[in-house]
């Protein structure tokens, strides 16, 4: 599928998210704050509320760090955590957007202890931070700010021109969320309308951008997107066939993208697990 000529299928029309947080942790208090603008996000980890603040009031002594994503909220028995990515590599650029892989994650608690929890409880919740943590480190997470993963090089286009007229989307409203793995994470936040910039969807599978390739002559750049599927993923030998759904196991959309002479070409396979 050709999707345009110079720059036409580039898409403009979508809300960026911020490409870099500094988390302050007070007792009290997480916040999130951007480096390009005057508002930052209050997380209280008492009463769990989510609203905007000016920067300026963000305690400057408080422990802080830089992350590179918002992931979400998981709720275990201990109470809240906060999933953040924390380290992520430069994987290429695709019609003018940067394509990151995260590559360490952090899963922050809001409580400071598990007193209030039972000793079986208090284990419980130990093996599901363990669980969490073990299915962060699989590799093959990958976030853009600006570039919509989730969606087809000709659906996005597609989606771009229909909303031409319309205000922006952020980047998790116009996801196929079919590919998005954080939307349960993702609850707590985009119920609020004003935070959109500050998360982004997580995609996992494989992507690889390779810029300069030659083929008799003609130099072009090609890049491979395989979008897992979050609705039925598992082992193979034990997830199989469709649910009740007609969610397919192990559904991947593989993409192969090609930018020859000004032009993009996209073309796509998909692949499941049979029964």
């Amino acid at each position: 599928h050709v999707c345009g000529e110079k720059g036409a299928c580039k898409m403009d029309k979508v809300l960026s998210a911020h490409e870099e947080l500094l988390l302050v942790s007070t007792d009290e208090k997480f916040y999130l704050v951007p480096p390009d603008t005057q508002d930052a996000l209050e997380i209280d980890r008492l009463n769990f509320e989510l609203v905007l603040v000016d920067r300026n009031t963000v305690p400057t002594s408080a422990q802080n760090q830089t992350v590179c994503a918002l992931v979400g909220i998981i709720h275990l028995l201990a109470g809240p955590y906060l999933i953040v990515g924390v380290e992520k590599n430069l994987v290429g650029n695709i019609a003018g957007h940067n394509v990151y892989n995260i590559v360490q994650f952090d899963v922050i608690p809001f409580t400071k202890s598990t007193i209030h929890l039972s000793e079986s409880q208090a284990r419980d919740n130990q093996q599901y931070v363990a669980m969490v943590q073990r299915v962060l480190a699989t590799p093959g997470f990958y976030i853009s700010y600006t570039y919509d993963l989730s969606l087809s090089f000709q659906r996005g286009y597609q989606l771009s021109q229909a909303k031409q007229n319309s205000p922006p989307l952020s980047l998790y409203e116009r996801a196929d969320h079919r590919f998005v793995w954080n939307a349960y994470l993702l609850r707590d936040l985009v119920v609020v309308p004003s935070l959109k910039r500050f998360y982004v969807p997580l995609i996992h599978g494989f992507v690889e951008v390779k810029k300069d390739c030659s083929i008799n002559g003609k130099y072009f750049t090609f890049a491979l997107i395989s979008r897992r599927s979050c609705q039925r993923a598992g082992v193979r030998y034990f997830v199989r066939g469709v649910d009740n759904d007609g969610h397919a196991a192990n559904y991947v959309e593989t993409e192969q993208l090609l930018w020859y002479k000004n032009t993009w070409g996209s073309y796509i396979q998909v692949n499941r697990t049979p029964m």
